[in-house]
Formats: structure tokens, C-alpha cells, sequence
């Protein structure tokens, strides 16, 4: 945060009468979450703006290479992937969150179990409102045919096939998720510093090469490929990914409560 920020949100601070306190054992009350909340997204607007402008940039380029190709030249709608943009921000999102916010934060006398909790609210309102425009850009994107040029850009394909609730789910799990990803990384980086994110890293390849052998060696492929095509998408894009994201967050908790400026 840099010291532009770090002012107004000391005199905001100030506006508001928020009041520093000493560490708690207790359960933070609501009145100070949110007022911790309040103060997270006045020091960090660009972090709610960014993603929709890296959204915007992203559909832009897809519009203007789609309406440069030929009437002939798609023999079906085809999904550009680009919606990826907006989640590969969520997880500098929350990179950046933790990184930034965390020691500004204890600097003022929030407690870690307060610092967490508003920003699981600020990060949950944020899934939420973007989760909301992604259907109604979806919807605008069914009825009008791909924006006249068959693009498939929010739609990703099979979303405009369910009701809205299951296309919210679809839409905000994944978020919270690479949101949630961003948070541990920026957890790790604060208790253990790079030692904590080449670490962690070098865990999970050999993880995933372990298992990749095994896999490899007991001829399961051709068992996964069937589970994975049989499997319904809302529980891969959404149900398995809940459960991680369950474990990013309370494996965020954990490392936060010993975490260090």
C-alpha cells in the first residue's frame, strides 16, 4: 500500500471513528469486521477494478478478431477461454490482499482473527457481484447470438444450459477458489518468505509427478478419462473445486495467525 493509501485511509479511519485495539482472544465483533472491511476497500479500489478492466481489455480483442474473420470461417461457436482473465486476477487479488493489507493492518492494532474475516466479507462481496455480472453478460451474450458474431465468450460453451443459480455457482466457485489461492500464497510469503512459495511449490509438483507415476504405472488412465467424462461439469468446475477451496481457506487461517510483518 503505498503511502498515498496508507493517508487516506488513516484519515477515513479517523472520519469513521475506528478505534485501534489490543489483540483479542475473543470472536471479533461485527461492527469492527466490517469497519475493517470498509477500510480494505477504500485502500484498495484498483483491486476491485482491475479484473473487470482486464475483463473488458480481454473481450475486446475477441470482438475485434472475431469480426475480422469470415461469415464461413467458424463451423460452430467456439469458446475463446478468455473469461480466464478475470480468475487469473481474483488471484493476484489475493495476493495482493494479504501481502499489503496484512501489515498495514496489525500496524493499526486489527487482531489477525479480524484482519481475516473482513477480508474473507470483502473477497466474498467481491465473488459475488462480479459472479452476478458474468450472468447477465452470459445472457446478453445467449440472446444475441454470440454479439452477432457467434463469439463465445462468457458462456463458455454449456453455462447458458442450466438456471441461474447453478450458473451462479459455476461461475463463483472457481472465483472464490483462485481467490483463495492467491491469499495462501500471499500467507506463505508473509510467515516463510520465498522459502514459504518455492517450498510449497516444489511439494506440489512432486505430488502431482508422484501421482502422475503411479497413475502411469497401475494403466488408470483410461479409468480417469472415463470419471472425468461421466462426471457431471457442475461438480468438476464447482463441487471439487468448493472442497479445495475449503482447505486454501482455513490452510490461509493457520498461516496467518503466526505470520509476521
Amino acid at each position: 500500500m503505498s503511502g498515498t493509501e496508507r493517508s487516506g485511509v488513516a484519515a477515513h479511519q479517523k472520519r469513521r471513528g475506528f478505534r485501534p485495539a489490543p489483540e483479542r482472544s475473543g470472536g471479533a465483533g461485527l461492527s469492527r469486521i466490517l469497519a475493517v472491511a470498509r477500510l480494505q476497500a477504500l485502500g484498495r479500489r484498483d483491486a476491485a477494478l482491475w479484473p473487470i478492466g482486464v475483463l473488458a481489455i480481454a473481450f475486446s480483442v475477441n470482438v475485434l478478431l472475431f469480426a475480422t474473420m469470415p461469415d464461413d470461417a467458424l463451423e460452430s461457436d467456439p469458446v475463446t477461454g478468455a473469461l480466464a482473465s478475470i480468475y487469473i486476477a481474483a488471484l493476484a487479488f489475493g495476493t495482493i490482499a494479504v501481502n499489503q493489507n496484512f501489515p498495514f493492518a496489525l500496524g493499526m492494532s486489527v487482531t489477525r482473527r479480524e484482519f481475516t474475516a473482513a477480508l474473507a466479507l470483502f473477497a466474498a462481496v467481491q465473488v459475488i457481484a462480479y459472479s452476478v455480472l458474468l450472468i447477465i453478460l452470459q445472457s446478453i451474450e445467449e440472446a444475441t447470438g454470440g454479439w452477432g458474431l457467434r463469439l463465445r465468450f462468457f458462456g463458455v460453451g454449456f453455462i447458458h444450459e442450466y438456471p441461474i443459480p447453478v450458473q451462479f455457482v459455476i461461475y463463483a466457485v472457481p472465483m472464490l477458489t483462485m481467490t483463495l489461492i492467491g491469499t495462501a500464497s500471499g500467507a506463505l510469503y508473509l510467515r516463510w518468505r520465498a522459502n514459504g512459495i518455492l517450498t510449497a511449490g516444489s511439494v506440489l509438483l512432486l505430488l502431482l509427478g508422484g501421482a502422475a507415476a503411479l497413475i502411469s504405472r497401475s494403466g488408470e488412465w483410461p479409468a480417469i478419462g472415463h470419471w472425468l467424462t461421466h462426471t457431471s461439469p457442475v461438480a468438476l468446475i464447482a463441487g471439487w473445486p468448493l472442497l479445495l477451496a475449503a482447505a486454501l481457506g482455513g490452510g490461509s487461517w493457520l498461516v496467518l495467525r503466526r505470520a509476521t510483518p
